[in-house]
């Protein structure tokens, strides 16, 4: 049997420049715009770890009541102060006499407490209310907290200029009123403002009335859809212009307000309609869109950089009618919002879903459009790779700072090529089923929040598989796979053909990663095809068998494996005398072990010798056994080395490089 043998290298190396178009686009996308903002907010340069004192969850906030008093805030001198009366409404988990909340101390001066509240103490920046009596698991009570916003700049409460709003992600709520200041206790809100008649204020929800008096005006919203504290928001101006498009919706034909507020920063009738286009494409895709309003607001320099996604009102920056940030901040409002992180460790599934969704929303004009974007992210991280995981367990109960917790390439970026990759892995029609019940899940995550466990079962339960193998590997651990793969073609016999595939991860940084792998395979004839397996383990070894004679073979042809270092072809010719026995190295360049295979097992009396280039013996083996040799390379010089196994009657070859 005349048996033919190709090899060929595939080597992978480390992207070292990304088109500028590519660079230009990254500059400019919502994701961008947002990472930036959020890594110079003022108000996340502060941390409150969850240590021994801080609140426990031994209760359930349903509502917040907040009354407040913004009557001297839009003229000079612009204070800081005001009153405001928070009513906290909650479910008793398990027995309290006292309920902890967050109140920042340098901004909040608590003056008394009511209700269901006979007393309090204002200690280390928690406020502990003693309650009239145990409550017992299951009962509901309400204490009234009456207090005052001090003269301090916080970076959560802005006032200047005629411009009033608060900026909270993800620990600011507790500076301008008490509460429970996690993203996993959502609550309905209910906002009283007073304000100077020329005064336009907006907040989350649906606005329920506005009553005129005296030259004041109170602003009356209401959302019993539940928020998280962090996405609680006032936006005010004196003179704010408002717009306001309807949208209708799809299920019932009703007319869904979406509400622009701005200064001289017009968004231009484009802009809105856009949004709209957006709602429903966004509600194709995740379901429909869960709220009874939509609305962004402009504030002033003080809002540096792009967005922040408040529930139903999200805040741009001066002039930001940016179409890319818009789709970021509006698909936070199911990824994010309707579905908010159960911990920050968990702040991956707001943004990588909202950056994967700008690349998506350009996808119906050009699929190309989406996977540049897509590569961009990639890029973009694969350049600036910091080198912790997307999730971080340690940040549920002490968040990092701002520039970790909402650094671009790792929260933003590398986020949403993990979400392309599932697409990958699932097939669009799994993918975007599963994405969809689980946006749609009103048992656990509508209105609700999630972690990242949960996500990844409930995709793995529409996809009809466990799916942790994929998180574990790229959510939770840092960096990427480096593949070193190696492909050769022989000819069984006359017009069947195999093409073996050898894959094998050297990254130093990070533990192995799975993945379902694509090879394209070209012939001779001018016709190719595309093979896929699954990779669970380390120098595994893919044979495919074919009728026809295999020229080449390309990993990842389409490049859906986006976190990883670029793949390049080199070939190297091997120097084999073939009687049945093969003898293959493995990787080949090799740079701390490598692995010598046998087809027909290694013969015990069989000699292994190594040599280098000037002809030198640098190793011998005898008594082997198996179809495996690995042999250390500590202390070899790099270069060209032959290996050399020597049986009775045969002798068999290979050359391989050490490198360094």
């Amino acid at each position: 049997m005349n048996k033919k043998t190709f090899f060929i290298l595939m080597v992978s190396m480390v992207i070292t420049g990304i088109p500028q178009m590519l660079i230009s686009q990254a500059e400019t996308d919502g994701a961008t715009y947002c990472s930036m903002k959020k890594q110079h907010n003022h108000s996340l340069l502060e941390r409150d770890p969850l240590g021994p004192n801080s609140p426990r969850h031994s209760y359930d906030v349903q509502k917040y009541t907040l009354t407040l008093d913004f009557l001297d805030n839009f003229d000079s001198p612009y204070t800081q102060v005001f009153d405001g009366q928070a009513v906290v409404e909650f479910k008793v988990d398990s027995s309290l006499s006292s309920i902890v909340l967050n109140a920042v101390q340098s901004s909040l001066l608590i003056t008394q407490v009511s209700g269901a509240g006979i007393s309090f103490d204002h200690v280390n920046n928690l406020l502990t209310v003693q309650l009239d009596r145990t409550y017992s698991p299951g009962e509901t009570a309400s204490i009234t907290i009456d207090y005052q916003h001090l003269e301090v700049e916080d970076g959560a409460f802005y006032v200047s200029g005629g411009y009033l709003f608060t900026d909270c992600e993800p620990q600011g709520a507790r500076k301008w009123f008490p509460c429970y200041d996690s993203p996993s206790d959502k609550a309905s809100l209910e906002v009283f403002a007073l304000v100077p008649d020329e005064v336009m204020l907006g907040s989350n929800g649906t606005l329920v009335d506005s009553i005129v008096d005296a030259g004041t005006l109170e602003y009356h919203w209401l959302s019993e859809i539940p928020i998280a504290t962090y996405l609680m928001v006032i936006t005010a101006k004196k003179g704010y212009h408002r717009s306001t498009l309807y949208w209708t919706r799809p299920s019932d034909g009703a007319s869904v307000p979406f509400v622009y507020y701005y200064g001289e920063d017009t968004p231009g009738i484009g802009a809105m309609a856009k949004v709209s286009n957006m709602a429903y494409y966004f509600s194709n895709k995740y379901g429909e869109y869960p709220f009874t309003k939509s609305g962004f607001a402009t504030a002033n320099d003080e809002f540096v950089w792009g967005g922040m996604e408040n529930q139903t009102l999200t805040t741009l920056c001066y002039g930001c009618w940016n179409e890319s940030l818009m789709v970021h901040e509006f698909a936070h409002q199911w990824f994010g919002d309707m579905i908010s992180p159960g911990t920050w460790a968990d702040l991956w599934l707001n943004e990588g879903f909202a950056t994967w969704s700008e690349a998506l929303w350009l996808e119906p004009y050009n699929y190309t459009n989406y996977k540049n974007r897509v590569l961009n992210y990639a890029g973009t991280y694969l350049s600036q790779n910091p080198g912790w995981a997307i999730y971080n367990e340690s940040w549920i109960e002490n968040p990092p700072s701002n520039n970790v917790m909402f650094n671009y390439a790792i929260t933003y970026a590398k986020s949403a090529c993990v979400l392309h990759q599932l697409r990958y892995l699932l097939g669009d029609e799994v993918y975007f089923e599963a994405i969809k019940s689980y946006a749609e899940d009103t048992a656990n995550f509508k209105f609700k929040t999630a972690v990242t466990d949960d996500f990844a079962t409930k995709i793995g339960e529409v996809a009809g598989e466990d799916l942790h193998w994929y998180f574990d590997a790229w959510v939770k651990q840092p960096n990427h796979p480096v593949y070193f793969n190696e492909f050769y073609f022989t000819e069984e016999q006359p017009g069947s053909w195999q093409a073996h595939f050898l894959t094998n991860q050297v990254q130093s940084n990070a533990p192995f990663f799975p993945m379902d792998l694509t090879v394209m395979v070209a012939f001779y004839d001018g016709t190719d095809t595309l093979v896929r397996v699954r990779n669970m383990e380390n120098n595994e070894h893919f044979v495919f068998e074919f009728d026809r004679e295999p020229g080449m073979l390309y990993f990842d042809p389409n490049q859906d494996i986006v976190l990883k270092q670029a793949t390049t072809l080199l070939s190297v010719p091997q120097f084999n005398t073939f009687t049945g026995e093969r003898l293959l190295a493995f990787p080949n360049p090799a740079k701390e072990q490598v692995s010598f295979f046998s087809e027909v097992g290694f013969d015990p009396d069989a000699k292994f010798i190594c040599y280098d280039a000037t002809g030198n013996q640098v190793l011998q083996l005898t008594h082997l056994s198996g179809n495996k040799l690995m042999i250390n390379l500590d202390g070899w010089k790099p270069g060209i080395y032959e290996a050399v196994l020597m049986g009775k009657n045969t002798k068999t070859t290979c050359r391989f490089i050490v490198v360094k």
